[in-house]
């Protein structure tokens, strides 16, 4: 495959599993890990787990590397699919796949081990961009994880060689953690951490924000990693590139815009709330108008015995159709003379 298809089906590649991202997101509710809430020590974790793994991984044998990401792999579709078909039946396609995949492997297949790799990465990122973005992740703390990620970037890809010889370990590798369309040289592909950045923002986005703040961070997302491709294309660039050096910047940035634009963020929990709350033209906008007929009511000379102060009186449409010494005899009046509307009851 020459390149400039290959960066055409890389980037379609990644807008399809954004979109994805987005359909599982506003259609699929995850059930909330126990782990509480976001914080950003926990956004420290993450960064330390991120550039702690290459190193660790680059020390152990391939067979090691392909075993971790295989059962990593595994949970994480387990998860994904959970609450689509059940965490039995989550748990035996992902084995099934994990296994066919394997088995590809062990076959001496590479191009189906390439595609069942992507197809399985593309869906562990729609889950853990999901479980992270609706279990609370803030689009505070995705900027801060940006931040730390464009660093980390621009030492590992762009000044040292350390994701260069960690690209050239795991490719080809069943469960590798790129999202491969060819393995010549340079290969082109994705890595694991920018395709979850680009999946991940525009939900945080719109779980924060809104729609409108969901549509750029994805035309942003999309953008960068599409003029990196032309770039690729024209042979500006030849070696590898650090993406999320040009994305980590610009998600912080929108961060900051649409933070001041909307005076703060929705919490997860506003999210939800405002998900199922009717809109604000469906709400009342002044007093009940029956209630207003019936504080003063006529038609009191129609009712058989003239009410004395103190007695209920039961109102329809301002005009008074029964009364009692109580509420409810009041009711039972208006029944018995015929109304079948529910009244208004007030005092005399």
């Amino acid at each position: 495959m020459s390149t400039a298809p290959a960066l055409v089906g890389l980037n379609a590649a990644v807008a399809a599993v954004t979109a994805a991202g987005a359909v599982y997101f506003t259609r699929v509710r995850m059930p909330r890990p126990p782990v509480g809430r976001y914080e950003l020590p926990d956004v420290a974790v993450m960064g330390a787990v991120v550039v702690a793994s290459p190193l660790v991984y680059l020390a152990a044998p391939r067979a090691a590397v392909a075993v971790v990401f295989g059962l990593v792999l595994c949970v994480a579709l387990q998860f994904t699919l959970a609450p689509l078909t059940g965490a039995g039946r989550a748990w035996a396609a992902a084995v099934a796949l994990v296994a066919v995949t394997a088995g590809c492997a062990l076959a001496d297949l590479p191009v189906a081990v390439t595609a069942l790799t992507d197809v399985l990465l593309a869906v562990a990122v729609v889950g853990v961009a999901n479980m992270w973005a609706q279990s609370g992740m803030r689009s505070a703390h995705a900027a801060w994880f940006a931040g730390t990620l464009c660093c980390y970037d621009l030492v590992a890809t762009g000044l040292t060689s350390v994701m260069d010889r960690f690209a050239a370990q795991v490719m080809g590798l069943p469960f590798a953690p790129l999202l491969a369309v060819t393995q010549g040289r340079p290969p082109v592909a994705l890595g694991l951490g920018d395709l979850l950045l680009l999946t991940l923002f525009p939900l945080v986005a719109l779980k924060a924000f809104g729609r409108a703040a969901a549509l750029l961070a994805a035309a942003v997302g999309l953008a960068v990693s599409a003029s990196v491709s032309l770039l690729f294309g024209l042979g500006v660039l030849t070696g590898a590139f650090p993406l999320l050096t040009a994305l980590g910047p610009l998600i912080v940035l929108q961060h900051v815009l649409w933070s001041r634009a909307r005076s703060g963020e929705r919490t997860t929990a506003e999210w939800h709330a405002g998900a199922a709350r009717p809109a604000a033209a469906d709400a009342p906008t002044g007093p009940d108008p029956a209630l207003l007929l019936a504080l003063e009511p006529t038609g009191l000379d129609a009712l058989p015995t003239a009410p004395s102060p103190g007695d209920w009186l039961a109102v329809v449409d301002g005009r008074a159709v029964g009364s009692g010494r109580t509420p409810g005899r009041a009711h039972k009046d208006a029944r018995r003379r015929g109304c079948a509307e529910t009244p208004v009851v007030r005092r005399h």
